[in-house]
């Protein structure tokens, strides 16, 4: 009874705040949140957006002719979110809406920099603390705010209680919480588009005086016009609200066209770099779509459910959306539901979209990225589930039923949010033991899947095992008793190997020592066991040095496998290979141990 108290103390306070303090307190819990982890979660993908305004300010230009002698040079070659354009500059290959969009938070932090003093040196390697820590700050905001309008619009349409509820999910449920607000992905940005656009047309439905529908038409159109120069996919979005503002406001959509001019500067940004209205994804060269039916089941039933990126595991409260979907189709003569049909429409067809998109995985990201697009309107319709959750039915079983089931898979898609903003060391699950770029059967591996590691992190985050004792280091001692390369057993002690090629490495090693072994599944942030694998030339320089990845916890006696992939060296010659067993970022294994195992390559 005394958190059924406290839960009615907490409503009956919620609800004597103004509307106003509620959107505040909204924000700030949501913005606390999402900055609590201290840290960015982002990609090479977000350099360019969160470097535009800084470089406008500081170097009075939109070229990025500056990087290419920076820090985000490696070995002299670009870094591949950098393009040189035709006109002869260096530029963005992705669109810039994000950078857009964020524009105004981006000169309040430039004056942040230049107020106190700070070197504002955009191409070194010092910068990029900075660079790292403001991408995440206007992330989070945007999402903030993002999670503030999803509230209102919800309340325009359902109760308080409704629509706390859906804004909760849409906040912290789903990779709103993981992906748009840990870094300035194109996602955020596009979300933040996505649902002003919806309360915006909302907002006109509900408001009388004409002056403030047509404001609210112009500000939709504003948004609808940032989308395909935010993220091009979401057009889809701007097409949905455009041909139900033109059925539904007629004369009055001239408005949301005026608004709708917001795409200029993209369009014209495309125009004198790539000269085309594209941009940079037309100058990849490369088609990323395969209209067959192999792709379509493995990227369909991959964005669904495997246990890596499946929407339907890491967010299994979206499985109210089809609930919702079905009671919002009985009202479709209602205008309010014919503008969310409309969106939703847009969200089947972009699901169908990245049904045949080859990389359906998005690359190194947590959980179903590319679904993030669709949670402004997925969440949206949840609220016309609620109404059926949270109205009381006539058998009290059936509620305490369904009432269980809900929380149940709220409670664990917030689980998986929870682990992926604090589970820091997993999120190396997507590189190793082996790249999921390459090998994407790791995507459908129901052990060591990525929410399972993520939570592994967390775990020995919060207890870690006691690996820097000198109990532990001095009981560590193993061998290694073969390898194997690319499938083929080693019979003796040298090799051919074409240069630069990337090859599979196998290793099968012993634990002879007293103290237990860490695999990589442990997600340790030190103390992980490994195998380096360096290259010596014949002088007996380091070359290179990689590792293989030691599978399981490993006791006393045991054997297990360790599995990786190795660069071969660039220089044609005769090199020794060394594999030695180590402490990641602890210590190499004390010298009782029977190791390191030596092979002779020659490299063609």
């Amino acid at each position: 009874m005394n958190l059924f108290n406290k839960v009615n103390e907490l409503k009956y306070k919620w609800n004597k705040f103004t509307p106003r303090v509620k959107c505040l307190i909204i924000f700030f819990i949501s913005l606390t949140i999402y900055l609590i982890n201290d840290r960015t979660i982002s990609s090479g993908d977000t350099v360019p957006n969160s470097l535009l305004v800084f470089n406008l300010l500081e170097n009075q230009t939109f070229n990025f002719d500056a990087f290419r002698t920076s820090y985000f040079a490696n070995g002299g070659s670009l870094h591949y979110s950098f393009i040189e354009a035709q006109n002869g500059h260096l530029t963005s290959v992705y669109p810039i809406g994000a950078a857009i969009l964020t524009s105004p938070i981006y000169v309040i932090f430039y004056g942040f920099l230049k107020l106190f003093n700070l070197p504002v040196e955009l191409t070194q390697s010092s910068f990029e603390p900075y660079r790292l820590f403001f991408e995440k700050l206007a992330a989070s905001l945007v999402t903030a705010s993002s999670v503030v309008v999803f509230y209102l619009a919800s309340k325009l349409k359902f109760s308080e209680k409704i629509a706390v509820i859906s804004t909760f999910i849409f906040a912290f449920a789903t990779n709103t919480w993981m992906t748009s607000s840990q870094g300035l992905w194109q996602h955020g940005a596009s979300n933040f588009a996505v649902i002003v656009i919806i309360f915006c047309l909302l907002k006109v439905n509900h408001t009388t005086v004409q002056k403030n529908k047509l404001l609210f038409l112009v500000i939709a159109g504003m948004m609808g016009g940032l989308l395909p120069i935010i993220r091009p996919t979401s057009t889809l979005f701007l097409v949905a609200a455009l041909a139900y503002s033109v059925v539904i406001n007629r004369f009055n959509n001239l408005f949301f066209l005026l608004g709708m001019l917001s795409i200029l500067p993209g369009l014209m940004w495309n125009l004198y770099y790539f000269n085309n209205l594209t941009g940079g994804y037309s100058q990849v060269g490369q088609s990323w779509y395969s209209f067959t039916l192999d792709t379509f089941l493995e990227s369909s039933l991959g964005t669904l459910i495997s246990p890596s990126r499946g929407v339907l595991l890491f967010s299994p409260i979206l499985i109210y959306s089809f609930i919702g979907a079905y009671n919002l189709f009985k009202h479709r003569f209602r205008k309010d539901e014919q503008l969310i049909l409309c969106m939703t429409t847009a969200v089947i067809l972009l699901f169908f979209n990245y049904c045949f998109y080859l990389v359906w995985w998005a690359g190194h990201s947590y959980g179903p990225r590319f679904m993030t697009d669709i949670m402004p309107v997925a969440c949206y319709v949840i609220n016309y589930s609620l109404i059926d959750v949270t109205q009381k039915p006539v058998i009290y079983k059936k509620k305490i039923f369904s009432s269980f089931v809900f929380l149940s898979l709220l409670m664990f898609s917030l689980f998986t949010q929870i682990v992926g903003a604090f589970g820091h060391k997993g999120f190396d699950w997507n590189g190793y033991p082996l790249n999921i770029d390459t090998y994407r059967f790791r995507l459908w591996q129901l052990k060591d899947n990525q929410i399972e590691r993520h939570a592994k992190a967390l775990f020995h985050r919060l207890f870690a095992p006691p690996v820097k004792s000198n109990k532990y280091i001095n009981g560590l001692s193993g061998s290694i008793e073969a390898i194997e390369f690319a499938n083929q057993k080693m019979t003796n002690k040298k090799l051919l190997l074409s240069a630069k090629s990337e090859i599979l490495l196998k290793a099968k090693v012993k634990n002879t020592g007293s103290s237990q072994w860490f695999g990589y599944q442990s997600a340790l942030r030190k103390g992980e066991t490994r195998v380096r694998v360096v290259f010596y030339d014949i002088q007996d320089n380091l070359v290179k040095e990689s590792y293989l990845y030691v599978s399981g916890l490993v006791s006393q006696g045991e054997t297990t496998q360790a599995i990786g992939t190795v660069v071969i060296p660039e220089q044609p010659g005769v090199y020794k290979m060394v594999f030695e067993l180590v402490s990641d970022h602890n210590v190499m294994f004390p010298e009782n141990s029977d190791n390191p195992y030596n092979l002779q390559i020659v490299v063609k």
